[in-house]
């Protein structure tokens, strides 16, 4: 979401983005105006602690990123996703104590809401696996996609460099799915002993897990994904041509130029 807002309208999308992240939780269940309060409060006061916190920390990392090529890609690459995987968990650790707080003034109807809205996620996620093509093809898509967000346009041989690799990783989705239903029961369960004298603890520790979801193989194949991910995208900038490495760079310089735009007028209020 965040690299499809750094466009041209980047700043103007972004300055929304509470709304819209409150208008997806609201979506959960039927909740009264008092709730609802509490929902943009909470999401205006995360926008308004990302900015500080985060986005100077995404701009640095673009930064860097301006300056990719041959010789530096796989160190820039793994730098960068360590910087995601940070900024991932502490978005999730914000929001814990909000959410504990928020829980307790849940009503048994809306839990049995919750449950239910989590049901239809999955039979829509389903539904949308049917109509895609095999799951090589369809990483190999978004990988293609992802580049091109970049503008960076594949050669044949480094589609075949993508598609090879492609090949070695883990297809986890059956067990992701699973483990996380086995997640969303557990978390239904635990709301629905909302008053609870440990609640505060269990559930606090019970959203910590969704982290590492799964067992220790799945775990394991998590991460094999992760290296080779890391590798397809280091591997195809390792041996770009100078005019790919340039109009990638100039795109990543839009989105700089967008988020100082936030930044600067954040500074203004």
């Amino acid at each position: 979401f965040f690299l499809s807002s750094c466009s041209v309208a980047g700043s103007w999308i972004y300055e929304r983005a509470d709304g819209y992240l409150a208008d997806y939780f609201k979506e959960f269940a039927n909740f009264s105006n008092e709730q609802k309060n509490e929902i943009d409060k909470v999401t205006e006061n995360y926008l308004d602690w990302f900015t500080r916190n985060e986005l100077p920390i995404i701009r640095s990392v673009l930064v860097d990123l301006t300056n990719l090529n041959n010789s530096n890609a796989d160190n820039l690459i793994n730098k960068a996703y360590l910087n995601g995987q940070g900024l991932f968990e502490r978005s999730n650790k914000y929001f814990e104590k909000s959410f504990m707080e928020f829980s307790k003034t849940l009503t048994d109807v809306q839990v049995e809401e919750i449950k239910n809205h989590f049901e239809e996620i999955q039979i829509k996620r389903e539904k949308s696996r049917k109509k895609e093509k095999s799951y090589s093809e369809e990483v190999v898509k978004n990988y293609v996609a992802g580049f091109r967000r970049l503008n960076f346009k594949l050669t044949k041989s480094q589609k075949e460099y993508v598609e090879a690799n492609v090949k070695e990783l883990k297809n986890t989705r059956s067990e992701r799915t699973f483990f996380q239903e086995k997640w969303v029961e557990e978390f239904i369960r635990i709301l629905k002993n909302r008053n609870d004298q440990d609640f505060e603890k269990i559930i606090i520790s019970h959203l910590r897990a969704f982290e590492n979801l799964g067992d220790e193989e799945f775990q394991l194949n998590r991460k094999i994904n992760e290296q080779i991910s890391i590798r397809i995208i280091s591997g195809v900038f390792s041996k770009a041509s100078e005019k790919q490495i340039k109009g990638s760079a100039r795109r990543i310089e839009t989105y700089i130029t967008s988020i100082n735009r936030i930044l600067s007028n954040r500074s203004l209020d």
